[in-house]
């Protein structure tokens, strides 16, 4: 996709190297290039947030033997509970030196969601911000979990004290099994448990040559070294984690932001000239509202969209704000736009569908996706039968960056040909092109974010007001999908207002309702299961009704 043809993925896609090896690698081919710029340093380790791949390999081996002096062993399930900084990966690589398995989590989650995510996993160490561990002080669930924070320079007793005190140790790299979990990402599902999706080096590595070599061919880059990165993904989540390892394996440097503002994203365009941009439809719409049209974007030459389907016609005139891809010196048009689709279980991305330069408004190509190499795609039908070309089914994935399983849980995951069933619907073609047929209605996309309904209607159900609740997506321009709750009071009325307001401080934001509305019941199919879609359909009307 990009960089400089020394890409390290080259070397370790499938190759046998595990995560906590894989810094020490970026070390030797890289030295001294800059492959990261953060808005924060880590604590302790002195500098600002400009790494280079020494400096990366550096900022691990000093963490792997800070955390091996907290404690932390083999096989051991760590959370990860700190801000949306690179910090994640780098105490992700440290742990998996040491062996422990880290499990990165959004902090801003609720007490009683952090809790459920650590059963799931099995975590009973926990390496967090001081406030974050502040926070979930009397939360009874983690109270017999060791606590590791980050601490501050001055704070002896944090991570950050220790490595003050200890200059000199290092941990190098060790010998580990890249087939074994090295990194559990947490998902839910129709259930209403969250699950941990069991990640391998070797799956998350291999996943990364694909990401390197999505089928833009190399004709962004390279610019002379001048190739650069700009994203604000979440770290906690597969595409922003992945994202940061494919940028680290092609050697191109990544201009990481904690968060997301789309004012600030138009003026680092500007200023800083990044040829790539990796975001999320929502970021998109935020960054057209800020003005996009009238900034000068022209250093982009390739857009990326992860997380959720990108809408066409904004996809194309982002095409139009970029700048030409040049191949051979010659303009091709616009720039290329990528549209990633991924998810955990997949160990980051399995297809992409592609917006070539165009040289006119009016050329507008279908919506056809392309399985990256490395990884297979069948559709089946209802009894797991594999479909003709070009017929409606369920689409599966097979290959080495599928996850093995679920922590703790045999009931789920690949099946014994290891396919994944993803829950999305499409249609396949020759030369693995596919095109999607709708998603799941388990699963609602809400600004990227992926929100299982049954898990969130666990907690919803608590409120003693109502017997029974459905969370159902309604279409929303901004994001994508919004999730709105439809109540069934346990006698009498509800307060929606009221409701809406105690929800938010069961569930954490992009997961919680944004509008309820009181039915008499909720409409179920004949086997008593809820009908998603009839509900969807009810709560669109009342949205559209204003009752």
């Amino acid at each position: 996709m990009f960089g400089d043809g020394t890409a390290v993925s080259d070397l370790v896609a499938g190759r046998g190297v595990h995560l906590g090896v894989f810094p020490s690698i970026l070390a030797e081919r890289y030295g001294d290039r800059i492959l990261v710029e953060d808005d924060h340093a880590t604590p302790g380790l002195g500098g600002d947030g400009t790494r280079s791949a020494a400096r990366i390999e550096e900022a691990v081996a000093r963490l792997a033997a800070a955390h091996a002096a907290a404690g932390r062993r083999e096989d051991e399930r760590v959370l990860v509970l700190i801000g949306n900084r690179f910090d994640i990966v780098l105490h992700a690589l440290a742990l998996a030196r040491v062996g422990a398995v880290p499990v990165p989590v959004n902090p801003r989650l609720r007490a009683n969601e952090i809790a459920a995510i650590a059963r799931s996993s099995g975590a009973r160490a926990v390496v967090a911000d001081d406030e974050v561990a502040e926070a979930l002080a009397g939360e009874a669930a983690l109270a017999a979990h060791e606590w590791s924070v980050t601490g501050s320079q001055d704070d002896a007793a944090g991570l950050a004290g220790w490595l003050r005190d200890h200059p000199e140790e290092r941990m190098g790299p060790v010998a580990r099994d890249p087939s074994a979990t090295a990194l559990l990402l947490t998902t839910s599902g129709t259930t209403g448990t969250p699950k941990a999706a069991a990640l391998s080096s070797r799956g998350l590595l291999s996943a990364l040559g694909r990401l390197v070599a999505a089928p833009v061919g190399r004709s962004v880059g390279p610019r002379g070294g001048r190739d650069l990165v700009l994203a604000a993904l979440p770290l906690t989540h597969i595409m922003g984690f992945s994202v940061a390892l494919g940028a680290l394996s092609a050697g191109v440097p990544l201009l990481h932001r904690s968060s997301f503002d789309a004012d600030d994203a138009l003026t680092l365009i500007e200023r800083r000239r990044p040829n790539v941009f990796i975001g999320v439809p929502t970021m998109y719409a935020d960054l057209e509202s800020a003005g996009a049209a009238d900034r000068d974007l022209g250093s982009i030459q390739l857009w990326g969209s992860a997380a959720d389907a990108m809408p066409t016609d904004r996809a194309r005139r982002f095409q139009r704000y970029g700048g030409a891809v040049r191949v051979g010196g010659r303009p091709l048009g616009t720039a290329v736009f990528i549209d990633i689709y991924g998810m955990v279980e997949l160990s980051g991305a399995a297809a992409v569908r592609v917006l070539p330069p165009s040289p006119s408004d009016r050329i507008d190509l279908p919506a056809l996706a392309v399985v990256l190499p490395g990884i297979e795609a069948r559709v089946v039908d209802e009894d797991g039968e594999p479909v003709g070309r070009g017929r409606e089914g369920e689409l599966q994935f097979r290959g080495e960056s599928v996850l093995s399983g679920y922590e703790g849980r045999e009931d789920a995951g690949p099946d014994e040909a290891g396919w994944f069933a993803t829950g999305d619907h499409a249609r396949l073609y020759p030369g693995g092109v596919f095109q999607f047929a709708g998603r799941s209605r388990d699963r609602i996309k809400v600004g990227g974010f992926s929100v299982f309904p049954a898990e969130v209607e666990t907690d919803l159900r608590e409120h003693p007001d109502v017997s029974d609740v459905a969370l159902v997506g309604v279409p929303d321009d901004r994001l994508g999908e919004r999730p709105v709750a439809l109540l069934v009071p346990a006698d009498g009325d509800v307060d929606t207002d009221a409701y809406l307001q105690w929800a938010s401080s069961a569930v954490a934001g992009y997961r919680r309702p944004q509008a309820a509305f009181v039915v008499d019941g909720l409409p179920r199919g004949n086997n008593g299961k809820l009908d998603r879609r009839a509900a969807t359909d009810l709560a669109v009307e009342r949205m559209e009704g204003g009752a």
